[in-house]
């Protein structure tokens, strides 16, 4: 009798297990927990996963819309938008969450992720304002990795680029692959910017004026540079700048690196951010890259692309999966 009875018991938990599990799932239950924790009314169901008005209103406040839809001061289109974009969310994570993630992956992520902060303090106090704990960011992070394997693996095969479609791309974009003259320079470098008192640019201009002197008496420039340049940057690598482009580069400055030829040393040259002492390394003339030095950036370029499109198309045939 005792053991019926306990069988009875337990057949009778299990039944209120079973019905509060599809209880959950209603619509209008899910709507009552939402307004009980303070999440809000739900607004739609997606594979189970409760939507509410407060995930909502964050996504509209943390969303740039501006870069997103033409923006027309109407709160409803943002709304909608941020509703769209939060079920193709939701049905990618409900579609990805029996994705393999090993740990070495998670790891690399958290990894990376510290390495954003400049300190473990300040990663923690980011941590707990977001309000997470390590255990929740590890879940965040698997669940983003699952979702991204997800979706690379639905889109593989419409991100291919064909050797045909990368010739088209180069041979219809010129203008991308020409590369304007670059020099090879240097610069002993001493700061006046605009808002520097008369008095200081004035002793700097006579400090720039001894050190081209000294340069011309025969000294060595990598050493001139190294005792008095302020490009701290650059002043114990002998002031060198690598290549610069014409149009990277202030005019003025520019222009008298033009007039020199390798090896050769300006004068003092003043531009906006003060005064420098220029020297020529090499000089490469403008010229059109070829096709074959081009083909790994087209195709990765071409891929961007492909896979920008698939995935804004895979999105919104996803934003209807609601239940």
């Amino acid at each position: 009798m005792k053991r019926r009875t306990a069988i009875w018991i337990l057949v009778g938990v299990g039944c209120g297990i079973l019905c509060a599990h599809f209880a959950a799932r209603l619509i209008f239950l899910r709507d009552k927990l939402g307004t009980i924790s303070g999440r809000g009314h739900v607004v739609v169901l997606v594979h189970g996963r409760g939507i509410y008005q407060s995930d909502v209103d964050r996504a509209v406040r943390e969303s740039d819309f501006a870069n997103d839809i033409e923006r027309k001061g109407s709160a409803d289109v943002e709304q909608r938008f941020a509703l769209n974009k939060l079920i193709a969310n939701s049905a990618v994570q409900s579609r990805a969450s029996s994705e393999k993630i090993s740990g070495a992956d998670l790891r690399h992520n958290i990894d990376l992720l510290h390495s954003q902060f400049p300190s473990e303090k300040i990663f923690r106090q980011s941590l707990v304002a977001s309000g997470l704990s390590d255990w929740s960011l590890f879940q965040k992070l698997r669940n983003d990795l699952r979702a991204r394997q997800w979706i690379s693996r639905r889109i593989s095969h419409d991100v291919d680029v064909s050797e045909d479609e990368s010739r088209s791309f180069y041979d219809s974009h010129p203008q991308n692959f020409f590369v304007p003259e670059r020099l090879h320079v240097a610069h002993l470098f001493l700061a006046a910017p605009p808002e520097t008192e008369p008095d200081i640019v004035e002793a700097k201009r006579a400090a720039i004026e001894g050190l081209s002197v000294r340069l011309t008496s025969g000294e060595d420039f990598a050493a001139l540079t190294a005792e008095a340049s302020e490009d701290e940057a650059t002043k114990f690598n002998g002031g060198d700048l690598g290549y610069v482009s014409i149009v990277r580069m202030p005019p003025d400055f520019m222009a008298a690196a033009l007039k020199l030829r390798p090896g050769e040393s300006s004068g003092p040259v003043r531009t906006r951010l003060g005064f420098h002492i220029i020297r020529s390394i090499d000089r490469q003339p403008p010229r059109q890259r070829s096709f074959e030095e081009s083909r790994a950036e087209i195709a990765i370029e071409l891929t961007n692309q492909k896979r920008a499109v698939a995935i804004r198309k895979l999105m919104v045939d996803l934003e209807g999966q609601t239940e």
